[in-house]
């Protein structure tokens, strides 16, 4: 093969890889698009196919993750464990929080949790009711 047909199959490929990221780029953007509308109208997270994609907001958590990552979580599906990333529901001032920080230990009155890079637990404890969901994947 010549140097020159090389090049088109080289282009080629790199022209389909490109358009591949291309679609799942527009794919995930959809998928956000639907979730927040979604959330938007019932007041509450939406997991499509059981899955939510969450911008990290603070730096409790880390090293683990930081302000800005973005953190796929899985839907509760039974009780989660001590050392479990959770998401989870938390009052303030008369609305929803949206809180993900570890689970460190758990006790009769529920779940505690922490923030990695926090000095302490959280006040309170945590019940199942409140756990949304656990962290699976950090994405970006």
């Amino acid at each position: 093969m010549n140097l020159g047909v090389l090049r088109v199959k080289f282009c080629k490929i790199l022209s389909l890889l490109s358009s591949g990221f291309s679609v799942l780029l527009i794919l995930a953007a959809l998928y956000v698009i639907v979730c927040s509308y979604r959330e938007a109208g019932q007041g509450e997270p939406f997991f499509l196919f059981g899955w939510k994609p969450v911008v990290v907001l603070s730096n409790s958590m880390e090293p683990t993750f930081t302000s800005g990552k973005i953190i796929l979580i899985k839907e509760k599906e039974g009780s989660p464990e001590v050392n479990d990333i959770v998401m989870f529901s938390q009052k303030k001032f008369g609305l929803n929080e949206y809180v993900t920080h570890r689970i460190v230990d758990k006790d009769e009155g529920g779940y505690i949790t922490k923030g990695d890079a926090n000095n302490c637990e959280d006040p309170g404890r945590l019940q199942e009711k409140d756990i949304i969901g656990t962290v699976k994947f950090i994405l970006f």
